[in-house]
């Protein structure tokens, strides 16, 4: 959030309006641990600055370029940095249906902000059986056990589903 407010702010004294050109990015709460560990990269300056690519990617080949540069600079990725990068795939899928927020409550992982129709509902449902789609309020749901990573694992799944439509629409 805080790359996004200064990026916002450059863009606005340099008299760029970026808003237009692109949707909101999508936002989650799942209760997952996805950071950069300082024993992974001890660096303060390194870290804020790999944060900011990593919220600003908005394309996965940004994502694979990012995670081969701290694979080649700081080894093996642990698991919250996969995870890190995985919520970002998930952001960047998810934002190019137009959702809005992704949220765990109750048993249950709801992505807002969906419109679908009857077939592309099916199509998403071919790819995660256990999804719901409720027109009225335009969000999907999905009962999940209360364990992260299979809450990050669904995320990764409805984005992949849901992308998977978005290209079909653009077709």
């Amino acid at each position: 959030l805080y790359c996004q407010l200064i990026d916002e702010a450059v863009a606005e004294l340099a008299g760029r309006d970026d808003s237009a050109e692109e949707a909101q990015p999508v936002r989650f709460d799942i209760g997952v641990d996805a950071y950069l560990p300082a024993s992974y990269v001890p660096f303060e300056a390194a870290k804020i600055d790999v944060h900011r690519r990593i919220a600003a990617a908005r394309r996965s080949g940004e994502l694979r370029q990012i995670t081969d540069e701290l694979i080649d600079r700081f080894g093996p990725l642990p698991e919250e940095v996969e995870n890190l990068f995985a919520l970002q795939q998930a952001r960047i899928d998810l934002g190019q249906v137009g959702a809005e927020q992704v949220q765990f409550r109750g048993g249950k992982l709801t992505v807002t902000g969906i419109e679908l129709d009857s077939e592309q509902a099916a199509a998403v449902r071919e790819q995660v059986p256990a999804a719901v789609y409720d027109w009225r309020s335009h969000e999907i749901s999905v009962r999940v056990d209360n364990d992260p990573a299979k809450r990050l694992a669904t995320v990764s799944e409805l984005g992949g589903a849901l992308a998977d439509i978005s290209m079909l629409r653009k077709s």
